[in-house]
């Protein structure tokens, strides 16, 4: 585990969570304005995750919450969400609670490199987490190790004005972020032990992969 990129994520947890807001319109005009990958990539993951009922889920940094309470209101039957800063996961209970799904939802802290997870799940996902990854491979095969179905992950592309902007950006904030062309998100997966796989490009706002793979 990086410290560098946890200190991050939790010193910033409420920034973060404020990319999914869709209460004020001005808030919610610029989101999806300037971060239309962010609800392309969402929209993705469950267009492959489906369907859902009755199944369990496991959420690889899950954050504040956003995809573990989508995927219960959807109809998983248990969702557990992994994540080692402490201040996405207190953001994450909150809003479990308040959309009705804390009774299904779990969430953990903990570096899931490290964790002794024993149970396996219908459908693992990994979503915005490769990108501060320096073992991928490895990442992978463990996602791959504790899944029954179907895994799914994101991967950021490379691009000409959106990368060297990011970099410059986590720069500042002490936390290193990491890109993939395509040709390498293949070979990562083929290493992890992937049966088959699809990696679906996501257009808006520069270049990124949904990797849907199955076990």
């Amino acid at each position: 585990m990086d410290t560098r990129t946890q200190r991050h994520f939790d010193h910033h947890a409420a920034q973060f969570d404020s990319m999914y807001h869709e209460g004020q319109p001005l808030q919610r005009t610029f989101n999806r304005t300037f971060r239309k990958a962010i609800y392309e990539r969402f929209a993705l993951t469950f267009e492959h995750a489906e369907p859902l009922a009755g199944k369990t889920v496991l959420d690889i940094g899950c954050g504040s919450g956003r995809y573990a309470v989508e995927f219960a209101k959807r109809g998983a039957a248990r969702v557990v969400g992994v994540d080692y800063a402490p201040g996405m996961l207190a953001l994450a209970r909150e809003y479990a609670a308040a959309n009705g799904a804390a009774d299904r939802c779990q969430f953990v802290e903990g570096d899931f490199t490290t964790e002794l997870l024993a149970e396996r799940f219908d459908i693992v996902v990994a979503i915005g987490v490769f990108d501060y990854q320096d073992m991928p491979v490895e990442f992978l095969r463990k996602m791959v190790e504790h899944c029954r179905g179907r895994v799914i992950a994101t991967f950021p592309g490379r691009s000409l004005v959106r990368m060297p902007l990011r970099k410059l950006r986590y720069w500042f904030g002490n936390c290193p972020v990491l890109f993939y062309r395509e040709q390498e998100v293949r070979d990562i997966s083929r290493l992890a032990g992937l049966c088959t796989l699809q990696i679906v490009p996501i257009h808006n706002s520069g270049t990124g992969y949904v990797l849907v793979g199955d076990v």
